[in-house]
C-alpha cells in the first residue's frame, strides 16, 4: 500500500466497521431493553461511518467499497487491536466504548481541519452522531462509577484491560510524516494521543478513578502510564505468539491478536461464501 492516504482511510474505516460489529453483539442481550436499542443504534452508526471512509478509499484506489470492507485477508486489515477484542462483560464493553469514543472525538476534530476536502467534509455528519455516542458512554461511566461496589469494581477492571491496549488507537501510520507535511493529517497521532489523555484524565479524575491510569492490567499484560509530558508509556512485552507489541500496537501494520480470526470469519463469511454475488 504505497499511498499513505489510503492507509489512513482504511485504518479509520476498519476501526469503525469492527467496533460496530462488536457493539452489535449486545443486541437482544444487554441488561436493559433501552440498551438493546442504544447499542443497536450505535453499532449501525459505526458501520455507517465505515461506509463513508470506505467510499472515499474506493474513489482513491479504484476498488469496490465492499471489496475493501470485506474482501481483504486478515493481515490486510488495519484496525486497532482494542476494537477486535470480544465484548467480555458489561464493564469492559462500557470502558472500551468510553475510551474509543473519546479517541474518536479527538481524531474527528483533527480531521475536520484536514487539507483533504473530502475527508474534512465527511467529518461533519459523523461528528454529530459521535457526539451522542460519547454522551452515552459518559453517562454509563458516571452511572457505574457511582453505583454499587460490584459495578464500580467491574468498571475498574474493564478500564484497566482496555487502557492497556487503547494507545494502539493512536499508533503512527506508515507515511505519517508525509500526511502531516501535506496537511492531510493536521497533527500527528502522538499529539492526538496527548489530547486524548488530557480528556480522559479529566473525566476519570472527576469520578475518583484516576488511579486506573497508572494501574497494570492483569488481563492483557500492558502497563499504561501517563507522564508529566503527556506521553503514554507502555511496556514492550507484548505477545510474541500474536505478533503484537505492548500498548495494543501492531494493528495499523496488519498485526492482530488471536481474537481477530473469529471476528474476520464472522464478518466476511457471507461475502466470501458467495463471491461476485449481487443482493
Amino acid at each position: 500500500m504505497s499511498d499513505p492516504r489510503l492507509h489512513l482511510l482504511l485504518a479509520l474505516a476498519d476501526d469503525e466497521l469492527i467496533m460496530g460489529h462488536q457493539h452489535g453483539h449486545w443486541t437482544g442481550v444487554a441488561p436493559h431493553i433501552e440498551e438493546d436499542l442504544a447499542f443497536s443504534s450505535i453499532s449501525q452508526d459505526e458501520i455507517g461511518h465505515s461506509v463513508v471512509w470506505y467510499g472515499i478509499a474506493a474513489e482513491l484506489s479504484g476498488k469496490d467499497p465492499d471489496t475493501l470492507a470485506l474482501g481483504r485477508p486478515p493481515d490486510g486489515y488495519l484496525n486497532a487491536i482494542l476494537v477486535e477484542r470480544p465484548p467480555r462483560d458489561w464493564g469492559y464493553t462500557l470502558a472500551r466504548h468510553y475510551l474509543y469514543d473519546t479517541a474518536e472525538d479527538v481524531r474527528l476534530a483533527t480531521l475536520a481541519e484536514s487539507s483533504w476536502t473530502a475527508v474534512a467534509g465527511a467529518t461533519g455528519a459523523i461528528r454529530r452522531e459521535e457526539r451522542y455516542h460519547l454522551l452515552h458512554a459518559r453517562l454509563w461511566l458516571d452511572r457505574l462509577a457511582k453505583g454499587p461496589v460490584e459495578a464500580r469494581s467491574r468498571l475498574v477492571d474493564g478500564l484497566l484491560a482496555a487502557l492497556s491496549e487503547a494507545p494502539g488507537l493512536f499508533e503512527a501510520l506508515p507515511g505519517e510524516d508525509e500526511l502531516v507535511a501535506e496537511g492531510v493529517l493536521p497533527v500527528t497521532h502522538e499529539q492526538q494521543r496527548r489530547r486524548w489523555l488530557e480528556m480522559i484524565t479529566a473525566d476519570l479524575s472527576g469520578l475518583g478513578l484516576d488511579h486506573v491510569l497508572d494501574g497494570e492490567s492483569h488481563h492483557t499484560g500492558g502497563e499504561f502510564v501517563p507522564t508529566s509530558s503527556g506521553e503514554l508509556l507502555t511496556d514492550e512485552r507484548g505477545d510474541a505468539a500474536n505478533g503484537t507489541t505492548g500498548g495494543g500496537l501492531g494493528g495499523r501494520h496488519g498485526r492482530h491478536s488471536e481474537d481477530f480470526a473469529q471476528v474476520w470469519e464472522e464478518m466476511t463469511g457471507t461475502y466470501r461464501a458467495h463471491p461476485g454475488a449481487s443482493w
